[in-house]
């Protein structure tokens, strides 16, 4: 396995994370509650949790199969995307994003997933990609739609959010064999 490398799409470019990307993550990221609404929990909260949290990534970067990318547009960043908890056995690894709310609505989520998952897919060789979304973020659930994946099930109050409510979480699925038929 590759790992963590540089990647580019039409308009995105996906590098690894650096101790400066930290105060971007704590103001985009922590500090936004409707960044973290649909989540269930937010590693950003503070600038010193956002700096243990980006230290684990970088850390994690000499492990195989974990994955984690900073999204930037035009040298500004964007958003993160990482893929983690792989398992060789069934070929299985999960896969989450954040956007920042400045570039919702531009396309950006799906060019994403669309850049990872061909990664993972055509160079790591992973066969399925899970995912998973607050079952009231529709946006979500139709950018991983268009990204190939399927919903396969429903876990009944399996998000505690942070007004410490409980909803339900979607869980979606990405086959080798159906993104084949996508393009990849």
């Amino acid at each position: 396995m590759n790992g963590t490398v540089r990647l580019t799409s039409k308009r995105l470019v996906f590098r690894k994370e650096t101790i400066e990307d930290i105060p971007t993550l704590f103001k985009e990221l922590g500090c936004n509650p409707e960044i973290t609404r649909y989540t269930g929990w937010n590693p950003y909260t503070t600038m010193e949790l956002t700096a243990k949290k980006v230290q684990q990534d970088i850390a994690n970067y000499n492990i195989p199969g974990c994955y984690s990318w900073i999204i930037e547009f035009q040298n500004n960043i964007i958003g993160t995307i990482g893929a983690y908890d792989y398992h060789a056995a069934d070929s299985s690894i999960e896969i989450g994003y954040s956007i920042f709310q400045s570039s919702w609505s531009k396309g950006f989520a799906s060019e994403a997933i669309a850049t990872v998952v061909e990664y993972l897919v055509k160079s790591e060789k992973i066969h399925t990609i899970n995912a998973w979304c607050h079952s009231d973020n529709s946006a979500s659930i139709k950018v991983l739609g268009k990204g190939g994946f399927k919903i396969i099930g429903i876990e009944k109050q399996a998000i505690k959010n942070c007004d410490a409510s409980l909803s339900d979480r979607v869980i979606l699925q990405l086959v080798e064999d159906e993104s084949e038929s996508s393009g990849f």
